[in-house]
């Protein structure tokens, strides 16, 4: 069947429109009326968890209304952030993103598509900066990355890696050293960092590369794990005597962690705005700095359009990377 539009017809789609937009700016404009959900898609204790908690207690008093954080693990990150994708562009359902986002585009199969696109939310701004910590069982005797090496080079396969799912990003960096060092290393997903970081301590599995965290420092401190290098580019301030990376044969592994918050596509203009301004007064206040510092983090800011570029860029690297690692994440 045809349809023919006529002026009559163009006005009245217009003023509709017209009229949507207008009510969205005006609901937003009240917006937050009521609790903000934040959505971590990893596990409670985490250093997303954790680094997200702060950022919520924060950003609840700047906006006047209380940022619930809800734990969403699964799937390395994938079934929290489709919870956010589906949720209705209101202002109301934010995800706390890790740069597994850049990530997500290459751990599915055509058969087995992401139920979202990572490029297809709502960027609202970054939050903070960290790494990576690569630690290992205290009864392994491993000390140094070259240990590890040798360790996996006589025995291969006898060594085992946790991490919170398959192409998360406390995965990718040990697959890419792994790579680097021509070494194999069994892979053990988990459901968070946490539960990977546990079983490290329990032997269960040998090593893991969580994000660093107050509480995986006092680890290190104790003795529960050896810490071996950090995927920073320059060491830790909080843990001076581990080397990088970098330092300790692999130049090309710095792999930073960032956090940054999106939300579902159509989020009106005016919420953002507010989120994102939000976030640009946290990052200057010095007492929010001094407590993202606790927990190994570096608080950042970022306009939505330059987290949008980022975002892009960083999967387009990414893509350059394990096409020359030969690494598959398709599942």
């Amino acid at each position: 069947m045809a349809y023919t539009l006529t002026r009559r017809s163009v006005l009245r789609v217009a003023g509709t429109l017209a009229g949507a937009a207008i009510l969205g700016a005006a609901n937003a404009s009240g917006y937050p009326d009521r609790p903000v959900q934040l959505i971590v898609p990893y596990s409670a204790g985490g250093p997303t968890d954790v680094a997200a908690r702060v950022m919520a207690k924060a950003l609840s008093e700047r906006i006047g209304q209380s940022v619930v954080v809800m734990s969403m693990p699964g799937a390395g990150g994938v079934i929290g952030t489709s919870y956010v994708n589906r949720a209705q562009p209101d202002g109301y359902t934010v995800l706390f993103a890790v740069n597994s986002m850049a990530i997500f585009p290459y751990t599915r199969s055509a058969s087995n598509p992401l139920p979202f696109d990572p490029n297809g939310f709502t960027p609202i701004g970054s939050v903070a900066e960290s790494a990576h910590v690569i630690v290992a069982n205290k009864s392994l005797g491993i000390k140094s990355i070259a240990d590890l090496v040798q360790t996996a080079k006589k025995k291969p396969d006898s060594l085992s890696y946790g991490s919170a799912g398959v192409g998360g990003t406390t995965h990718l960096p040990v697959a890419l050293f792994a790579h680097n060092a021509g070494i194999k290393l069994l892979h053990v997903p988990y459901k968070g960092a946490a539960p990977a970081v546990s079983d490290t301590m329990a032997g269960v599995v040998s090593i893991a590369a969580p994000g660093y965290t107050d509480a995986i420092k006092a680890s290190i401190d104790n003795g529960s794990l050896v810490a071996l290098a950090s995927t920073s580019a320059k060491r830790l301030p909080f843990l001076p005597n581990v080397p990088t990376l970098a330092e300790s044969g692999y130049p090309d592994m710095v792999f930073p962690i960032w956090y940054a918050l999106f939300a579902p596509q159509g989020t009106p203009p005016a919420v953002v705005d507010k989120l994102n301004g939000a976030l640009k007064a946290m990052a200057a206040d010095p007492a929010y700095q001094e407590q993202m510092k606790g927990q190994g983090n570096v608080a950042t800011y970022m306009t939505p359009p330059q987290l949008a570029q980022m975002l892009k860029t960083d999967i387009a690297k990414l893509g350059a990377r394990l096409k020359d690692a030969g690494i598959n994440l398709e599942q």
